[in-house]
């Protein structure tokens, strides 16, 4: 079973009942009552945890204001179900984001109506198109819930990690200067103290030694030098996802691919130190949960950027269009009008690549004459030579 986000209510003639679970579907009935029934074992607003067969729930109790119900509150309960165990530190970020769950209810003056669906044909007119409304938007802000927990607490990739690591400016320019080749430990030191004295020296070493970026070679008693071993470089590729374009809508294949090819046709005339900039960028964005989230979705195609607004909340929205203006400013993203719609594709994918660095390269040995295959050669046209001539002879002969 993979991670379900559930909002359990207290209805005033039922008892607990969940609300809404999400993805859809994936919650049973016997988890759902008791899930539900969890409420009432909670008599406090706060979270707190729950164990039953190999399942796990983490819980946060609130309350909001509530014009309808009896003593003028409602009681909810937002749970994200796991089977699997999970660090204290992403329990810890649940709980964050339950805790900014609770206030984006409590913030809406009239969300209370939502959970008064069941009985929407009690109401007038006027309360039914409130209830109707809010109960869609408390959906929305579910998924968006369950979509954050997912970001925030999944294992990350490779290329984030290296990402999270180099979008710390004194950790890529350390890695830039030992590009150079290697440098006494000493020398390294003073140089760093005096670009970035707030920073901890022993522990930027410590960090890149064991991830094996740097190897530390010491040479007799006194001189250690510092030696850089993997370099590490982020560049742009063109997209993938073009070729899927093609086949399902071809005529944005006419409208992508003219950018594509313009903005590679200038990306390969930057400078040195016009690439190690932009390279900064890309770390920045591979580091950043939301905008990694946003490429990872368009290295599988393109976004409607028309139907964003009914799948998630207004302040959700708010900020995936910040990290879209944010992509589409550093040419990663291109908006494109098709068939009257508006769509975010990709307009250059970004990678990360780790080789052996450069100063080391230098130092590996040229390829040798391959003396030994040119006198096999040499020998063999030989032989030709006097077999053809000896051939001649005895025709003459002849």
């Amino acid at each position: 079973m993979k991670t379900i986000v559930a909002l359990s209510y207290f209805h005033r003639k039922i008892g607990p009942l969940v609300f809404y679970s999400y993805p859809k579907d994936m919650l049973e009935r016997e988890l759902s009552l008791k899930i539900a029934n969890i409420m009432d074992q909670q008599f406090s607003e706060g979270f707190f945890t729950h164990s039953f067969e190999n399942l796990k729930s983490l819980n946060y109790y609130f309350e909001i204001h509530s014009d309808w119900a009896r003593g003028n509150k409602e009681m909810l309960m937002v749970s994200t179900i796991l089977d699997q165990q999970i660090s204290t530190e992403d329990e810890e970020k649940i709980s964050i984001l339950c805790t900014e769950f609770s206030e984006q209810l409590q913030s809406n003056e009239e969300i209370y109506t939502a959970f008064y669906i069941n009985d929407v044909n009690n109401f007038d007119e006027e309360d039914q198109e409130s209830i109707r409304k809010n109960e869609s938007l408390i959906k929305a802000w579910v998924e968006n819930l369950y979509w954050f927990i997912i970001e925030d607490t999944r294992e990350k990739t490779e290329e984030e990690e290296i990402a999270i690591l180099l979008n710390d400016k004194h950790i890529f320019m350390t890695l830039e200067k030992l590009s150079e080749g290697p440098i006494l430990l000493e020398g390294l030191r003073e140089w760093f103290i005096e670009n970035f004295p707030e920073k901890n020296f022993n522990e930027i070493i410590e960090i890149l030694d064991e991830r094996q970026f740097i190897f530390i070679n010491q040479i007799g008693l006194v001189e250690k030098y510092v030696l850089l071993v993997k370099e590490v470089n982020a560049e742009r590729i063109p997209p993938d996802s073009i070729i899927e374009y093609i086949d399902d809508k071809p005529e944005l294949i006419e409208l992508l691919l003219p950018k594509v090819q313009e903005y590679f046709s200038e990306y390969e005339k930057k400078t040195r130190e016009d690439i190690k900039e932009d390279a900064f960028t890309l770390y920045q964005i591979m580091a950043d949960p939301k905008k990694y989230s946003v490429l990872s979705e368009l290295r599988n195609g393109l976004i409607s950027k028309d139907k964003l607004p009914k799948l998630v909340s207004k302040k959700s929205l708010d900020s995936l269009m910040e990290n879209i203006e944010f992509l589409k400013k550093f040419d990663v993203i291109e908006e494109l009008n098709y068939n009257s719609e508006t769509y975010i594709v990709l307009k250059t994918n970004l990678q990360i690549t780790t080789a052996f660095p450069e100063w080391m390269r230098k130092l590996l040995p040229k390829e040798s004459e391959p003396v030994v295959a040119d006198k096999y050669k040499a020998n063999r046209n030989k032989s030709k030579k006097t077999s053809k001539n000896k051939k001649s002879k005895n025709s003459k002969k002849k």
